[in-house]
C-alpha cells in the first residue's frame, strides 16, 4: 500500500474517534443529570471542557509537532486520548469524569493539531485536495457515528459503554500510528514558541466560558459571572498585545486588517456559537419531552450531519463555480429557517416534521461551511494558510464550546421558571417537567435565529470587501 494511504487511513481513524468524542456525550447528557444528582449547567462541562481544552491547545501543539516531529506527537496524543477514555468508565464523580474529559482533550489537540500536517505531507501536491477531501469525510463521520453509536450504547448498555468500548478502536489507531507513520526529526531551529501567549490565551478563553455557564446559578449580574467573563476578556485583550510583539505569534494578527478574511472568520464563529440549541438541548426534548427512545434519538441526531456530509463537497463545487458568499450567505438563511420551525416543536410534533427540518438544518449547515471556508482561505496569500486554517478550528471550537455555555445556562433557568409555573397551576411533577422543555427550548433558539441572521448579514458584507490577498508583510 503507497504510504500516502497508511497515513490517511491512520490519521482519519484518530480524526473519527476524537470528532465522535465531542458529539456522542451529549446524547448521555439527561442520564448524566440523574446518575450523578447534578445540574445541566455542571453536567454540560462533560463536552465544554473537552471542546474548550483542546480547542485552547491546538495552535500550540501544532508548534511543538513541527519542532519535534508530527509522528511523536501524534503517537503520544492518541495514548494520552485513549488513557483519558478508559478513566472516563471508571469515574464515580461528575468532577471526576469532567477531569478524564480534559485528559482526553489533552490527547485529542495532540493529535488533530498535526494530523493535517501528517497528510498533507503525504500527499503529492497535485493531490492535496484529494487528501483534505477524505480527511473531511471523517470528520462528517465522526458526528455521523456519535449520536448512533452514543444511542445503541445507552439502549443496550449504560453511559460507561460510551468510552469503554471504544477503547480497543484508539488502541488499534495508536498501533497504526506507531507501525505505519514515518518518523520525522521535525524543525527544532526554526522558531521559538510563543508559551507566554499560549498561557494568557488558554486562561482567557477557560475564564470566559466559564463564566457564561454561572449564568444559570448567578445570573447576569452575579459578581462570580462578571469576574470571570470580565477576566476572560482582558486576559484576551492582553493575548492580541502579546501577539503583536512577537516575533513568531501564534496567531497572525495583521491577518484580520482583511475585511474578507475578518468578516467571514466573524461569521463562522457566530454560526458555530448558534449550533450548540440544536447539539445539547435536542437530545432533552427528544428523550424527555416527546420520550424517545436513545438509539431513536441518536439516530435523528444523526440526520443533520448526514445531509451536512452530502451537501458540502456539492456547495463547495458550486461555490468554485459561481462564488462562495452567496452560498454561505443561503446557508446561514436556511439554518436560520430551521431554527424559526423548530419554534413550533412541542409534545405532539410528529417525528416526520422534525425529520423535515433536520434535512433542512443539514442543508444550511453544509452549504455554509465549505464557501465560508473557502472565502477565509482565498482572502489570503499561501504562505499565511497555516495561520488561516488554525483560526478556523479555533473559532469553530470556540464558537461551539461559548454557546454550549451559554445555551445550556439560559435552558435550564428558564426550563425552572417554566416548571415552577406549571407546578402553581396544580399539575403534577412529571407533567410538569415534560411541558417545561418545549418552551425553554424554544427561549433558547430564539437567540440561535438573531445570531444566524447576523451571520447572513456578515456574508453580504464580505461580497462588496476587496477581492485583494493579504499582504505577506509582517508589521
Amino acid at each position: 500500500m503507497n504510504y500516502k494511504w497508511k497515513a490517511m487511513i491512520t490519521v482519519a481513524m484518530g480524526t473519527m474517534m476524537a470528532t465522535m468524542d465531542a458529539s456522542i456525550t451529549t446524547i448521555a447528557f439527561p442520564e448524566l443529570v440523574f446518575v450523578f444528582e447534578s445540574d445541566l449547567a455542571t453536567v454540560m462541562w462533560v463536552a465544554v471542557a473537552y471542546i474548550l481544552v483542546s480547542s485552547s491547545l491546538m495552535l500550540i501543539m501544532g508548534k511543538i509537532s513541527d519542532l519535534t516531529g508530527r509522528k511523536r506527537v501524534y503517537a503520544c496524543g492518541t495514548a494520552i486520548f485513549t488513557l483519558g477514555m478508559g478513566a472516563c468508565a471508571f469515574t464515580q464523580t461528575i468532577d471526576q469524569l469532567i477531569i478524564a474529559r480534559i485528559v482526553q482533550a489533552l490527547g485529542a489537540a495532540m493529535s488533530i493539531s498535526c494530523g493535517t500536517a501528517i497528510v498533507a505531507e503525504a500527499f503529492p501536491p497535485s493531490e492535496t485536495g484529494k487528501g483534505m477531501g477524505f480527511l473531511g469525510m471523517s470528520v462528517s463521520a465522526g458526528f455521523i457515528l456519535g449520536p448512533i453509536v452514543g444511542g445503541f450504547l445507552l439502549e443496550w448498555l449504560d453511559w460507561r459503554a460510551l468510552f469503554y468500548a471504544r477503547v480497543p478502536v484508539c488502541i488499534f489507531t495508536l498501533i497504526l500510528a506507531i507501525v505505519l507513520l514515518k518518523r520525522d526529526s521535525g524543525n527544532p531551529g526554526k522558531f521559538k514558541l510563543d508559551l507566554l501567549g499560549a498561557f494568557i490565551s488558554s486562561c482567557g478563553l477557560f475564564s470566559l466560558i466559564f463564566g457564561l455557564s454561572r449564568l444559570n446559578k448567578f445570573g447576569t449580574t452575579g459578581a462570580t459571572v462578571l469576574l470571570y467573563v470580565g477576566g476572560g476578556v482582558l486576559m484576551l485583550v492582553l493575548f492580541v498585545f502579546q501577539e503583536r510583539r512577537v516575533v513568531d505569534p501564534l496567531v497572525d494578527i495583521s491577518l484580520f486588517r482583511n475585511r474578507i478574511f475578518t468578516l467571514s472568520l466573524g461569521g463562522l464563529f457566530l454560526f458555530f456559537l448558534a449550533v450548540p440549541p440544536y447539539i445539547l438541548v435536542m437530545p432533552f426534548y427528544l428523550l424527555e419531552g416527546i420520550q424517545l427512545s436513545p438509539l431513536e434519538t441518536g439516530l435523528l441526531m444523526a440526520v443533520v450531519s448526514v445531509v451536512t456530509l452530502i451537501v458540502n463537497p456539492i456547495s463547495g463545487s458550486l461555490s468554485d463555480r459561481f462564488g462562495p458568499v452567496w452560498l454561505s450567505t443561503l446557508g446561514a438563511g436556511a439554518t436560520a429557517t430551521a431554527f424559526l420551525l423548530m419554534l413550533d416543536f412541542d409534545l405532539q410534533t410528529k417525528i416526520s416534521t422534525i425529520v423535515i427540518d433536520l434535512v433542512l438544518l443539514g442543508v444550511g449547515v453544509g452549504s455554509f461551511q465549505a464557501p465560508n471556508n473557502s472565502t477565509i482561505m482565498g482572502s489570503v496569500e499561501r504562505e499565511r494558510l497555516g495561520s488561516a486554517s488554525a483560526l478556523i478550528a479555533t473559532q469553530r471550537q470556540m464558537g461551539i464550546s461559548m454557546g454550549m455555555a451559554f445555551s445550556g445556562a439560559i435552558f435550564s433557568a428558564q426550563r425552572s421558571g417554566y416548571f415552577e409555573s406549571f407546578l402553581l397551576e396544580n399539575m403534577n411533577e412529571k407533567d410538569a417537567f415534560r411541558l417545561s422543555i418545549p418552551p425553554a427550548y424554544h427561549d433558547v433558539l430564539l437567540i440561535s435565529v438573531v445570531l444566524t441572521f447576523c451571520v447572513m448579514m456578515l456574508a453580504i458584507l464580505s461580497a462588496y470587501g476587496k477581492r485583494k490577498k493579504i499582504s505577506t508583510t509582517i508589521p
